[in-house]
């Protein structure tokens, strides 16, 4: 069904069809005589239909209720995986500790069993008790459940403890020791990385919130900063010895560089038992001055120092016992670090539990209430609500070019109808208003056509008065830019606007390289012809000069004013190669002019200074036009002697 407008702009609709009928029998039809009343077309209320709706589906509830619950409980398991890994980190980490409290003495003992030093002379000289360190940081490795669950682990704890006796006895090598208890670390090590992507793969899995990947991130970090520690400790000390050579000088100084990377990392980025632990190293005073004792090292690796230590072994021992503390808080940070992803991943494991029971709950109500459901959205409602709603998307995406709705439905339905097509078809006008606005095309027809109704009649206002503030706008930017840019009595560019185009000018060229000429043109007796015959005749001599400037000069070329009798005069880039033709074209032209001042008719003459110049970087737009103006006061000179010798000659 069309539907039409009337003068009124009210909705015209077959009879029968009245959409405010409030029983949907046709005006034209009561009352007539002799003529059974036609049978009222009954058209339920939306508020009926409603009423109908009782009913949700039990298989769409019971669906829901199951996908639901699935994915609560899925990202309960997966996140409750991510706290299980978490936790086998901490477990991890601190084998790793204990292994460094092992590795330690053995190494030392080593070392100084090499260079002819006993057991017991080394803890007297560091002050430390290396004997008996070693067989008790073996013995609490033997307990760990780390090493006691890992066949590789054993075998290096195993091997360890079987070469024991030999480091006691000064039997074996320094670099056995030092082979065997590095492989023990990267067997540890190999495994909290294993650990570490087990986790990052359940963290894909879980998907959790966005701050959490970023704490994983930054766990790994601080065992990456725990590692580089001990290389720290063990080349820190060689070095402030004056042991180890330059391995132990390259060793601590990729450390330090690789261990400041890591803080780099992780830092700001920790949980709260991670912030704790890192406050906590950076304001312990042991820790710190093991740093201290580190950028010795490096301050002796890099300049060739004496090594402080050399002198004074019980400082080694000093530095050691602090070195010791330092990795013994490091490795603190990597297990507060991962406290923390457990605690958070496990909060969230009981947070999607108990949201997983409260849906449930909530699911079941909704079931309970809604029993009854949908049996009744016939086809009187559904179909013209999916009509208007589809034209109401459409109108929402910038559409308004649609065909009317029909006046079918329910009569709530059929007056929303009617109110649309009212609706649509101004939005339409508003639309075209609007693009005309938009472009500025003031002179477009669209404008110029009434919107129908009060709403539209208020918009045609808005629409008038926006216009005509546009064509304001316009008309006063245009004078302003004309009043800022050019000169008053000539018309040409002012002095401003000249040195900004010739500055743009120069910058452009510079990118291509091409040739930039600047003609700086003074008028020739200009104070006297003032002197003589008035300003007025000064002032046209001045506006007949910069028409002659325009007229020696192509469209390309932009000509300025600098204020009094000069002017200056940029060439384009076509034209630049000939500056000095383009000087005499202009001091040509100019001499074919002249003023008319009561009644004596006065040649005008000009003089005209060229600086050519390649732009590059060095081209200073300013100095070209002071080169200019010097060429033009040695022109003038030239011109002042070539008369005064002609004066000679004639007076001769």
């Amino acid at each position: 069904m069309n539907i039409s407008r009337s003068a009124g702009n009210d909705v015209s609709v077959p009879a029968g069809d009245d959409p405010l009928s409030a029983d949907g029998v046709s005006p034209a039809s009561e009352g007539k005589p002799g003529r059974a009343a036609a049978k009222p077309a009954w058209r339920p209320g939306v508020r009926l239909l409603l009423t109908l709706v009782v009913l949700l589906p039990t298989v769409s509830t019971a669906i829901l209720t199951a996908t639901a619950a699935s994915s609560r409980w899925s990202y309960r398991q997966e996140a409750q995986s991510v706290a299980n890994d978490a936790t086998e980190l901490q477990v991890v980490a601190r084998a790793r500790a204990q292994v460094n409290e092992a590795r330690v003495p053995a190494m030392a003992m080593a070392f100084a069993g090499q260079v002819g030093i006993s057991a017991q002379t080394l803890d007297a000289l560091l002050g430390v008790d290396y004997i008996d360190t070693l067989p008790s940081s073996l013995a609490a490795l033997a307990k760990n459940p780390t090493i006691n669950s890992t066949p590789t682990l054993r075998a290096d704890l195993a091997a360890f403890r079987a070469m024991v006796p030999e480091i006691q006895a000064n039997t074996v090598p320094y670099s056995q020791v030092r082979n065997l208890s590095t492989k023990f670390a990267a067997d540890v090590d190999n495994l909290w990385y294993s650990d570490y992507d087990n986790l990052q793969s359940a963290v894909a899995r879980w998907q959790p919130p966005g701050s959490f990947e970023v704490h994983v991130a930054a766990l790994r970090q601080t065992y990456v900063a725990f590692l580089q520690g001990g290389y720290q400790v063990e080349g820190a000390i060689y070095v402030d010895e004056g042991q180890g050579g330059t391995a132990a000088k390259t060793e601590v100084i990729q450390s330090i560089g690789q261990y400041q990377a890591a803080t780099a990392e992780f830092t700001g980025h920790l949980g709260p038992k991670g912030q704790a632990a890192w406050n906590a190293i950076e304001r312990n005073t042991a820790d710190q001055t093991f740093q201290g004792t580190v950028q010795n090292a490096v301050g002796v690796a890099i300049n060739g120092g004496s090594p402080p230590f050399a002198s004074d072994p019980g400082l080694a021992g000093v530095a050691e016992a602090n070195g010791l503390n330092f990795l013994s808080d490091i490795n603190a940070l990597v297990r507060a670090a991962s406290a923390d992803l457990h605690d958070t991943a496990a909060a969230q494991a009981s947070a999607a539990a108990a949201a997983f029971v409260r849906e449930i709950v909530f699911l079941v109500l909704l079931a309970a209430v809604s029993i009854g459901g949908v049996v009744i959205a016939g086809r009187s409602l559904s179909r013209p609500l999916q009509r208007l709603a589809a034209a109401a998307l459409r109108v929402s995406t910038g559409e308004f070019d649609l065909e009317a709705l029909a006046g079918s439905g329910p009569r709530e339905v059929v007056a929303t109808n009617a109110a649309f097509n009212d609706m649509a078809s101004t939005l339409k006008a508003v639309e075209a208003k609007t693009v005309a606005l938009a472009t500025e095309d003031l002179a477009h027809p669209e404008l110029q056509v009434p919107l129908p109704g009060r709403t539209g009649q208020a918009l045609q206002a808005t629409v008038d008065a926006l216009a005509a503030r546009i064509r304001e706008r316009e008309l006063q930017r245009q004078q302003l830019h004309e009043a800022a840019t050019h000169d008053r009595l000539t018309g040409s560019m002012n002095r401003a606007a000249i040195f900004d185009y010739l500055t743009n000018d120069v910058t452009r060229r510079r990118h291509e390289g091409e040739t930039v000429a600047v003609l700086f043109i003074d008028l020739d007796g200009l104070k006297p012809l003032n002197d003589t015959h008035g300003h007025e005749a000064g002032d046209e001599a001045i506006k007949v000069t910069a028409d002659a400037l325009i007229e020696a000069t192509d469209s390309c070329d932009v000509v300025g004013r600098l204020g009094g009798d000069e002017f200056l005069v940029v060439l384009c880039a076509q034209h630049s190669e000939t500056g000095a033709k383009a000087a005499e074209r202009i001091r040509a032209t100019v001499a074919t002019h002249s003023v008319s001042a009561k009644g004596v008719v006065v040649p005008l003459r000009c003089s005209v200074g060229v600086a050519l110049a390649k732009c590059d970087n060095d081209t200073d737009p300013m100095e070209l036009v002071r080169q200019a103006d010097q060429a033009m006061y040695e022109a003038k000179r030239a011109a002042h002697a070539a008369a005064d010798q002609m004066a000679g000659v004639v007076q001769g």
